[in-house]
């Protein structure tokens, strides 16, 4: 019996369910997705703050390598699995009675086992002014829009005048992309001839330090790191409203911009809404059981940003990142593949191993089971997981042409 399977979104998540769930013979697997490419988060900073000649002849990188860094089509992922899908189309809901889901292109999709994993947007909490004017950073395309704004900036300004990018919000997003962002600038500034001094960054964070969730150990080498690149920092600063090149604070003062780029929140995908008798929790993320599942619906799973998944040691509900959404896929495709069989599934239990925050250049922070270093040792450590990341997806001949492109981007945005 081939048993029908849907996972709706080709992100982390998505992805990785299909490709566990691949290796089952007896499954089918669709896999939709708006886009027709998977993106790798980590590299949107490199396209953010690529530096890309405006001459002929050979350049080290171009537009398609800037691009094949950062997203993957979905196709060439599953190439090699033949009873994977894949599908470009846009998800309006599903009938969970009636065991489908309903497309905008194609129409209704039967499914025995559905998992979905739409992921998140950016969240602009409601501040007016901060959709229209603020940058975001979700996708390759907004990571394109912000490194061509930064460029045009840099080009039109007047030497003699002080140009000024603030980044709202200091947490990872925030700081990964400061720290990029300094290198950035500062080749841009003697390419067009302008005194260093005349450009700065600044981060402006609503809390009392930067990096929130993390512990003092990060807080405060985050912290001494973005000060030597040369970062400003404005803390307790929550901002209220967005005006013209002008950022409002909750305190009633003013902070003039030449951009602005907002860091500070995501929310789930606004498709989620569509979703029938589910009660969406904080940031409008979708509640699932200990086994994933989205509740009362024994066949339909939750994976990754969309997820309000508890954590039963610290009562909390998970973060965000790319780490969870791949432990939850591994859970997801192993339970689909129990339920299939008739076994009793397995439980999600939350793991906290660490993490790796580069901030700039070959410089990263570490912090993964209790060992703590800083410099160029986590950062290598840091490319050698997203190495073995695209192996899980593409086996690692391809997988190294890739990261070695990824690799020869960042050496030239040194």
């Amino acid at each position: 019996m081939i048993h029908e399977i849907i996972i709706v979104g080709g992100g982390f998540g998505g992805a990785r369910v299909a490709k566990l769930l691949a290796e089952e013979p007896n499954f089918h697997i669709t896999l939709v997705d708006k886009s027709r490419y998977h993106t790798f988060y980590p590299n949107l900073y490199e396209v953010a703050t690529a530096y890309l000649p405006e001459a002929f002849g050979h350049l080290p990188i171009d537009f398609v390598d800037l691009k094949s860094s950062a997203i993957y089509p979905l196709e060439d992922i599953f190439l090699d699995d033949i009873n994977v899908s894949v599908l470009e189309d846009e998800f309006l809901g599903a009938d969970f009675k009636k065991h489908f889901v309903n497309l905008r292109k194609t129409g209704k999709l039967r499914y025995d086992f559905l998992a979905l994993a739409m992921g998140s947007e950016t969240n602009y909490f409601g501040i007016p002014g901060m959709a229209e004017k603020a940058l975001p950073l979700k996708n390759f395309f907004d990571a394109l829009g912000l490194r061509n704004a930064i460029d045009e900036l840099f080009f039109r300004a007047p030497k003699n005048q002080l140009i000024k990018i603030v980044i709202g919000g200091g947490g990872f997003t925030g700081c990964e992309l400061a720290g990029e962002l300094m290198g950035y600038m500062d080749k841009l500034s003697r390419i067009h001839g302008r005194p260093r001094y005349y450009a700065e960054c600044l981060i402006v964070e609503a809390a009392e330090t930067l990096l929130g969730s993390a512990s003092p150990w990060v807080q405060k080498k985050a912290k001494a790191r973005l000060e030597k690149l040369d970062v400003k920092f404005m803390f307790k600063s929550a901002i209220k409203e967005i005006r013209q090149n002008e950022i409002i604070l909750g305190v009633g003062s003013k902070v003039p911009y030449d951009l602005l780029i907002w860091t500070a929140g995501v929310k789930a995908s606004e498709s989620v809404k569509t979703l029938e008798s589910v009660k969406l929790e904080k940031a409008s993320c979708v509640p699932v059981d200990k086994n994933l599942r989205i509740a009362p619906h024994e066949n339909v799973f939750g994976v990754g940003d969309i997820t309000y998944s508890v954590d039963e040691a610290t009562g909390k509900s998970l973060p965000m990142t790319a780490s969870v959404a791949l432990r939850e896929a591994k859970c997801v495709a192993e339970n689909i593949k129990r339920m299939a069989a008739k076994k009793p599934l397995l439980y999600y239990r939350a793991s906290h191993p660490g993490f790796i925050i580069p901030l700039g250049g070959r410089y990263a922070l570490l912090e993964l089971y209790g060992v703590r270093l800083s410099g160029l040792l986590p950062w290598l450590l840091k490319e050698f997981i997203a190495l073995k990341y695209w192996a899980g997806l593409l086996g690692w001949r391809r997988a190294f042409g890739l990261w070695k492109k990824g690799l020869e981007i960042h050496s030239w945005n040194d």
